[in-house]
């Protein structure tokens, strides 16, 4: 009897991934789990994640198969979205930590940015270049140029 694999359903597993972290994230962040860490942990650990996100898109060869089908737009808007939460996130915990900066980067939202928005902009970010730097060159560049 001859064995099949059942086929990867990349997208899927990629959302289900992407919502356990987030939700370990705010679940610790209000927890208080990060409030016990000092910046230089709390850096250690986006640096981490952002490490380990990296490694995944370069090695898996499915999640990089399913990527390289994702149109610049997406990669576009993507970027713009993740970007908007870190600053509206920060804007939040900075204004619920009224001034206190050590206070809010170990506190609920500016937490979760720093461990799972972070990470997720810096990825995205390397994608978007990437995708950009493999782009043909427009094509009117390439036409020879007649000069009078």
């Amino acid at each position: 009897m001859k064995r099949t694999l059942p086929p990867e359903d990349t997208p899927r597993i990629l959302f289900v991934a992407l919502g356990i972290w987030a939700v370990a994230t705010v679940v610790a962040a209000l927890q208080g789990v990060f409030a016990k860490l000092s910046l230089a942990e709390m850096g250690g650990l986006s640096l981490f994640a952002f490490v380990f996100a990296s490694a995944t898109t370069y090695l898996d060869r499915s999640l990089r198969d399913y990527l390289a089908t994702r149109s610049t737009r997406s990669y576009l808007t993507f970027v713009i979205e993740v970007d908007l939460g870190v600053a509206i996130g920060t804007m939040i915990a900075l204004g619920l930590a009224q001034g206190r900066v050590e206070a809010a980067l170990t506190s609920f939202p500016l937490a979760v940015v720093i461990v799972f928005a972070l990470p997720l902009a810096a990825v995205g970010h390397l994608l978007l270049a990437q995708r950009l730097l493999r782009r043909d060159p427009v094509h009117a560049l390439r036409s020879p140029v007649v000069l009078p």
